[in-house]
């Protein structure tokens, strides 16, 4: 099996130099850490605190991170998710298991069924194929998706017959929205949160907000200021040299066909806006309006191949 990965998420690329461009000397101090989490580059800035405060601080959020990749992570064969995927059922979920299959529930009515992480048995089918599974196998696995045929209860989850999950399209997202509630919780007024996705607390001292750019550095700016933003694209993730989409539709069982380049989605929850920036991915301009108002986000900017940048609440 043979995957090429693609920094898909540009706003990842662009954080390392974003908000430095023009921010105050006041400011200019920030602490940061960066590695991998969930497979993905991950990074945090804490602005405006002392070295000391900022490592410790910066150490305890590391801490949270590995805790939480324990429970979601594909990478970690002992994690809560691939427990359940071996054994189709996972006993005494804890509350933050719990709490993202919730998310989960809300990001499958909005999208209209579009995301759904039990669409890991097609993904399987798709990598393990080079990208070219036969119509035996795509059905087989179609078979066995279905985000509703998923038993959630406050002492157990079940999946259907021969399931799995994928979380990696709202994990990443959740990951941040509790770092950032970890900083929170500690005080923190100015940092910047990325473990996947980014989520923005305040901003830099006389700045307006965290300078973020979509694609590259070249590419559109945004500031974000107590706001998170996700990004997702067809072409992120390629199965083979032919490049077939990781993103995978739930409904027709193959990847995405969709002359979306890369959608982008603001809200105030970095877990929201991860899920529906992977369904927009697979939806039409007119289903993404109706989800993201819907869903009550701040703002929904794509790069559609056909009709350009397409901005809804901008």
């Amino acid at each position: 099996m043979t995957i090429s990965r693609r920094r898909f998420i540009a706003i990842s690329a662009a954080t390392a130099a974003c908000g430095m461009a023009g921010m105050t000397a006041a400011a200019a101090s920030i602490q940061q850490w960066q590695g991998v989490a969930l497979g993905a580059h991950a990074q945090i800035r804490l602005a405006g605190l002392e070295a000391s405060r900022a490592q410790s601080l910066l150490a305890g959020a590391r801490k949270e991170i590995s805790r939480l990749e324990d429970m979601f992570s594909l990478y970690r064969p002992g994690s809560a998710l691939c427990r359940l995927n071996a054994e189709g059922q996972l006993t005494g979920p804890a509350a933050d298991f719990l709490a993202l299959a919730s998310q989960v529930s809300a990001a499958h009515a909005l999208s209209e069924g579009m995301f759904d992480p039990t669409v890991q048995p097609l993904w399987q089918a798709y990598a393990e194929a080079g990208g070219k599974p036969g119509a035996s196998l795509v059905a087989q696995a179609r078979a066995r998706v279905g985000w509703r045929r998923v038993s959630v209860e406050a002492n157990r989850i079940v999946l259907p017959e021969g399931g799995a999950l994928t979380l990696n399209g709202i994990a990443q997202g959740y990951v941040t929205d509790r770092i950032a509630a970890y900083l929170r919780g500690n005080g923190l007024s100015e940092a910047l949160v990325e473990v996947g996705e980014i989520t923005a607390i305040g901003a830099p001292a006389g700045n307006e907000g965290w300078s973020v750019h979509l694609g590259n550095s070249d590419g559109p700016e945004v500031l974000l200021r107590d706001r998170a933003i996700a990004t997702s694209a067809p072409a992120g993730t390629i199965f083979s040299a032919d490049g077939e989409s990781h993103l995978i539709s739930p409904v027709t069982g193959k990847p995405a066909t969709s002359d979306w380049l890369r959608t982008t989605v603001i809200h105030e929850s970095a877990a929201m806006a991860d899920a529906l920036s992977t369904a927009a991915a697979l939806m039409t301009p007119h289903a993404v309006q109706r989800m993201i108002k819907t869903a009550g986000a701040a703002a929904f900017i794509g790069l559609h191949a056909e009709q350009g940048d397409i901005r809804f609440g901008v």
